[in-house]
């Protein structure tokens, strides 16, 4: 679904004004449940339309907190796009595929979260329920409220959920009074009332918030099959009948579960039809896996083998649906969860009343940030082929609205996951629209003069220091890959404010002296389990003094460099490197090195604790050459030091590949991984928790950047060097999206152990050979200019 701006261009279309009142119901909206998170409000209208208009029919929607579009019973969007900061965003979307000539039903439900409440962390609200419609369609203005009839939503409740704990996501309905056939062409709405327009004027209690186009496309709406029946309560009843598209009649008086297996973990909204069944309860339940009792609900888990449903059960919150018993074959009872769940599991438990029911097949419909995928890698290595399909599939179900963390637990965007996830992304895509959202998110986050919180947009503010400097280093990787001065340069105040802040926690010996760990500050580094009780946090010491958040911050310095000298800021950009450059110095002369062990201690004081320390002084520039390889390749085979977890490996590889210690690169946590038949990439492997978490996704950044060798120059890759790794492998071959187009690599070993090297790229980027290239040849053509040479 294109985005406004696109549709816009395309037909000349003026911009609709945002202004002005919203839909409000002529009634005060239900009262939350006693443990309810939300409300919600239904509005609907019939057009009659004779001829299908050949220009967009747009409609644009707005609301506090949520809302689902439908047309003529066919869900068309959900939104509005998370606001950020303060900015509210409008959807606008494109209904005309979605009509027919004759009586077209629209329906917009409306939820709303509370503010005493937390529902979904990750969903700013006013508190003020509230639908902005703007569109004129088939000649009527649907901005009026005497086109819409209104209602709230009764015998449906929102709860909290005790695994998706941040989400508020969890329902409880009862069909017979929730009026499940609203959006039916003959559902009689005599009884529901025309909106009101609230004000939007300064004495307003609540103001409406500043409104501006959403700024990133809608998200996929495609069907997805069940491939399985995993197990049952009852194998005497033809489960299969579901996956054949056929229904199931379950007798009355019967209380029976059944287990679908999607094949894969992915995001999906879910829904279920049903025939007759009065008084049956029906409880639908999503789970990642099967697992053994959870240790502590929902931050502690004990897994194994997946899809071990002898030995393990699914642990998720199900939801609830009380059948009204209304549903034909002609025309069924459906129940759908609001909001997508994510699961490679579902459970459907159906306890039958005093009449039988009949179940139809399960729809799913697969949903995620629409990225028009490009980038590709293929290898003579089967497993690398693996460890690439499983990272596009776990980056896509956690890119929605924002980058997200983990989608069944918290569906939250965190600074260091999100660098990681947007750096991945643009070795798929060279959209680059959810990162340029991301940037501006944090952005607008925290104090304007200090840090940025650690996850945004949230309800909750939480700061994680190191966080801030992620959020530094992703703005570099932009520049480097996209360069787009005028969007980067609105940046630099913030970037500087966050590094001031650190330079004040600088302590006379060059240590960053960390804050105290409280409710809002969290020193987290990294799910290593040798810091399973302290939840991430390295051992500081009296004074915490942070070792790994002063190299950290160092790298962040030399980002900054980069940054401002990109955006003409000169002398910014030499005060940033001379600062690094005097730090380096500072915490190179103090007790951050033990001479015993040869390693970088965490603190001022004891012995080493982690590799994460040495890797960052790699990162930082502090240690070089060969120097950084020894200690790189001693860390790492060092059993006394805490290792990297998956949320780490993107800079631990980037720290071995930068101190050519090319041979320590190890991909077994991800074949274990594969080994326990997990289809998207684990959390950490400390807490078991999330089953799907994108920052292990290194695989789409590492075998674009360093097996096929492509890296950007100069930022914006106006220029790529493209230098291939040392690699046993017999060949490989992939593309690289760039703002110029594809840059393409095929290397293929040949007898005598070299390899012979073809790049393809567009004439705009100038190529830049690893200095042992030989026998290099060129061949341009239609724009693009190929090269081989011989490693």
């Amino acid at each position: 679904m294109k985005s406004f701006d696109l549709v816009q261009e395309a037909h000349g279309l003026a911009s609709p004004n945002l202004g002005g009142p919203w839909f409000g119901l002529p009634v005060e909206a239900a009262a939350v449940h006693p443990d309810g998170v939300a409300t919600s409000m239904r509005f609907r209208t019939q057009l009659r339309i004779d001829t299908l208009p050949d220009a967009p029919a747009l409609l644009h929607l707005c609301a506090d907190s949520r809302y689902r579009l439908s047309i003529n019973g066919d869900l068309v969007a959900a939104g509005p796009a998370k606001p950020s900061g303060t900015t509210w965003f409008t959807d606008t979307i494109d209904i005309r595929s979605h009509l027919s000539p004759g009586i077209n039903t629209i329906g917009i439900d409306v939820l709303s979260y509370t503010a005493s409440a937390l529902g979904n962390a990750s969903v700013p609200r006013t508190g003020r329920p509230g639908l902005l419609v703007r569109g004129t369609i088939a000649g009527i203005d649907l901005s009026r409220p005497a086109a819409w009839k209104c209602h709230t939503v009764q015998g449906r409740h929102f709860h909290q959920g005790n695994n998706t704990v941040f989400l508020g996501i969890q329902e409880t309905v009862n069909g017979q009074t929730s009026e499940h056939a609203w959006l039916d062409p003959e559902f009689d709405d005599s009884h529901w009332q025309t909106p009101v327009l609230d004000s939007q004027q300064p004495f307003s209690s609540v103001p409406r918030p500043t409104l501006a186009h959403r700024p990133i496309p809608h998200l996929t709406l495609d069907s997805a099959p069940i491939t399985a029946i995993s197990t049952t309560s009852n194998p005497n009843m033809d489960w299969g009948r579901l996956l054949r598209g056929e229904s199931l009649q379950v007798p009355a008086g019967t209380d029976v579960s059944v287990d679908l297996d999607a094949g894969v973990l992915m995001t999906a909204f879910l829904s279920a039809a049903f025939e007759a069944g009065r008084g049956t309860r029906v409880e639908i339940t999503a789970a990642e896996c099967y697992e053994q009792t959870p240790t502590e609900v929902p931050w502690l888990r004990r897994k194994g083998d997946r899809t071990d449903h002898i030995n393990g059960d699914l642990y998720g919150d199900p939801d609830s649906y009380t059948l009204s018993g209304t549903g034909t074959q002609e025309r069924p009872e459906r129940y759908s969860p609001y909001w997508f769940r994510t699961f490679r599991f579902i459970r459907l438990r159906i306890t039958t009343a005093e009449a039988a029911v009949r179940i139809h097949p399960l729809t799913l419909t697969q949903t995620h940030y629409p990225v028009e995928i490009s980038g590709s890698f293929k290898s003579s290595s089967d497993l690398d082929r693996t460890l690439w399909d499983v990272s596009v599939r776990t980056l896509l179900n956690c890119m929605h609205e924002t980058f997200e963390d983990c989608p069944f637990y918290e569906q939250l965007q965190y600074a260091m996951d999100t660098r990681s996830q947007a750096l991945f992304s643009l070795h798929l895509s060279a959209d680059d629209r959810l990162i340029r959202r991301a940037i501006e998110d944090f952005a607008a986050s925290g104090d304007p003069m200090g840090l940025t919180e650690s996850r945004f947009p949230s309800v909750e503010p939480q700061f994680i220091p190191g966080f801030s400097l992620y959020w530094v280093r992703m703005v570099a990787d932009h520049v480097d890959h996209v360069g787009d001065r005028s969007f980067t340069e609105r940046f630099i105040s913030r970037i500087d404010a966050v590094l001031r802040h650190f330079d004040d926690w600088v302590s006379a010996d060059g240590f960053v002296i960390s804050p105290e760990d409280d409710g809002n500050v969290w020193n987290f580094v990294d799910w290593t389990d040798a810091w399973r009780l302290t939840r991430g946090v390295p051992e500081l010491g009296p004074r915490r003094a942070n070792t790994i958040a002063t190299f950290m911050y160092l790298a962040a310095l030399r980002s900054a460099a980069s940054i401002t000298k990109f955006c003409g800021r000169e002398g910014l950009s030499r005060e940033y490197s001379s600062r690094a450059d005097a730090l380096t110095a500072l915490i190179l002369a103090g007790p951050a090195f033990d001479e015993e062990t040869g390693y970088f201690r965490d603190t001022d004081r004891g012995r080493p604790q982690s590799v994460h320390a040495q890797v960052w002084a790699v990162l930082a520039g502090a240690v070089q050459g060969d120097q950084a390889a020894d200690l790189l390749r001693r860390a790492t085979a060092d059993p006394e030091l805490a290792q990297c977890s998956y949320a780490a490996a993107l800079d631990l590889f980037d720290a071995l590949r930068s101190a050519q210690a090319h041979d320590r690169i190890s991909w077994k946590p991800w074949e274990d991984m594969l080994a326990m038949n997990l289809t998207t990439w684990a959390e950490d492997t400390v807490s078991l928790r999330s089953d799907c978490h994108a920052w292990g996704s290194v695989p789409l950044q590492h075998f674009p950047r360093y097996i096929l060798g492509v890296r950007p120059a100069s930022p914006g890759f106006t220029s790529a060097t493209i230098d291939p790794a040392p690699s046993d492998l017999d060949w490989a071959e992939g593309t690289v999206p760039t703002p110029y187009g594809l840059i393409s690599v095929h290397w293929k070993r040949a007898t005598e152990g070299s390899r012979r090297v073809t790049v393809s790229a567009p004439l705009a980027i100038g190529l830049k050979l690893a200095d042992s290239a030989s026998q290099i040849a060129e061949h341009v053509d239609n724009h693009q200019r190929t090269l081989t040479f011989t490693l």
